[in-house]
């Protein structure tokens, strides 16, 4: 960048934008910018030393379970002041993992006119927001893989081609009145080793040739008064996940009691736990009622339930397997992960019957139903009706057949990685798959959710609706027998 780089114009500035697609904000987004300026117009400082082949960027630092992240829009603010032509800009835009000094360069575009508009401006004092996306549908997308470890990554724009460049940019400056340039905020500068400037290399006359943190360039001269006007859109690809549950506890009133969990993804995560299904407050006895760790003490016989903690994110809302409290003789639980086979429907609030009855047998021990979690885990608490020894457990869900899950060891608190994958189509209960589910389905046959003739037992898939698709799965199991 030229020496006389310098924040000339000060002005409300009308905003238009430019770019693939906007408003591609999803549930999981997340806005984030160093700049205090209003995006949507304002006033902005107008960095009018801004040679070609110049560029702006700016880091954003983040926790590494952020990662993977998709990155949904960048956005710059670019202006004109007092123009007294038309303005035609070539610019770029580009991402790197990592900082831009020594990560790795990921994506990069250049404008064409053709997918992505020159900037174009004036005359007299206007701006614009370019924001730049990639379609949804498209399979190529900006995705930061945090490959450099840092839990950075980098957006910038850059000025590939002035309207009216000089002759020499390092003798002189583009002319502020024919060319567009990018902005800082008037706030001041908040984040001078977030904000970076790539010049050119004019040796003594300029900044330092290649890429600089603005805490690295000379106040008053090379560096500029605010931060950057870039904004940023992404969403975090790891979604919360559980890798800890909370375990039961069987103890005796008076003592403590602890329940604690592990959860991985994007944050910030914040937590409410839940007795019997209903929030929990802090108290005398109840610490940590919003934190990864229960405590209760000392604990008093009311204290006797089923716990469990409801995890929230920008990402969504997940809630953990039950752990249960109890005094006295322990109680046992059995949990574990069922799997129903052909079904894209929704998995958790489920119920799958449960019979847990000695090896060989064929009278129920344990007799019971489990709500299923998300990703089909479960935690059901038999109490103390079944000793330990060896069992096989029965698994049977609405339209799916029953699995027998054989030769299990129980301990006197229950058996944990009981899971089974459970074959589709049993719209009639018979456990069987044939003629009586295909009378279930074609009675229901082009019925969606809502309609009188809809049922849940013929829609097989979980799709909301009753057709082709759950016949093939039909098809598929005729004459199937489960356990």
């Amino acid at each position: 960048m030229h020496s006389s780089f310098a924040s000339i114009a000060r002005g409300v500035v009308p905003i238009l934008a430019l770019g693939l697609s906007t408003g591609l904000a999803s549930a999981c987004s997340v806005v984030t910018t160093h700049s205090g300026a209003n995006f949507a117009g304002g006033q902005f400082t107008i960095q009018a030393g801004f040679a070609e082949g110049e560029a702006a960027a700016a880091s954003f630092t983040l926790p590494a379970s952020a990662f993977p992240l998709k990155l949904n829009l960048a956005e710059m603010v670019f202006a004109t002041f007092s123009a007294t032509e038309v303005t035609t800009t070539v610019w770029d835009v580009f991402v790197y993992d990592g900082t831009p000094d020594t990560g790795e360069l990921i994506f990069s575009e250049v404008a064409d006119d053709v997918v992505l508009p020159f900037l174009r401006l004036g005359p007299g004092t206007a701006g614009t927001n370019i924001q730049f996306s990639i379609d949804p549908e498209d399979p190529e997308q900006i995705i930061v893989y945090n490959n450099s470890g840092t839990g950075t990554f980098t957006v910038g724009f850059g000025i590939t081609q002035h309207s009216d460049p000089p002759a020499n940019p390092c003798l002189e400056p583009p002319n502020r009145f024919t060319n567009a340039f990018p902005t800082t905020d008037t706030n001041g500068l908040a984040q001078p080793n977030q904000n970076w400037l790539y010049a050119i290399d004019c040796g003594p006359l300029g900044a330092p040739a290649g890429w600089s943190k603005f805490s690295q360039l000379i106040p008053g001269l090379t560096r500029p008064t605010g931060d950057w006007n870039i904004r940023v859109t992404y969403e975090s690809l790891n979604e919360i996940q559980i890798t800890d549950q909370p375990d039961s506890i069987n103890t005796t009133v008076g003592q403590p009691a602890i329940f604690t969990v592990v959860a991985e993804g994007a944050g910030p995560f914040t937590y409410q736990w839940l007795k019997n299904n209903q929030p929990i407050s802090n108290g005398p006895r109840i610490f940590g009622a919003t934190s990864e760790s229960l405590v209760i003490f000392p604990t008093v016989a009311a204290d006797a339930a089923d716990y469990r903690v409801q995890i929230t994110s920008p990402c969504g809302t997940l809630v953990s397997d039950v752990a249960t409290l109890s005094f006295g003789a322990p109680q046992s639980t059995l949990s574990g992960t069922v799997t129903l086979a052909d079904f894209i429907g929704t998995v958790a609030g489920r119920s799958v019957a449960v019979d847990v009855v000695p090896a060989g047998g064929s009278v129920a021990t344990f007799s019971g139903a489990a709500t299923l979690g998300v990703g089909g885990t479960y935690t059901l608490n038999m109490g103390s009706s079944v000793p330990a020894g060896n069992y096989d457990v029965y698994l049977k869900g609405s339209h799916w057949l029953r699995k027998k899950v054989a030769g299990l060891a129980f301990t006197a608190t229950g058996r944990s990685g009981v899971n089974a994958t459970l074959p589709n189509g049993d719209s009639d209960g018979d456990n069987e798959v044939g003629g009586g589910d295909l009378s279930v389905i074609s009675t229901a046959f082009l019925s969606s959710i809502g309609d009188p003739g809809y049922t849940d037992l013929a829609d097989l898939d979980g799709d909301g609706e009753v057709g082709s698709s759950d016949l093939s799965i039909l098809s598929a199991n005729f004459l199937l027998s489960g356990d």
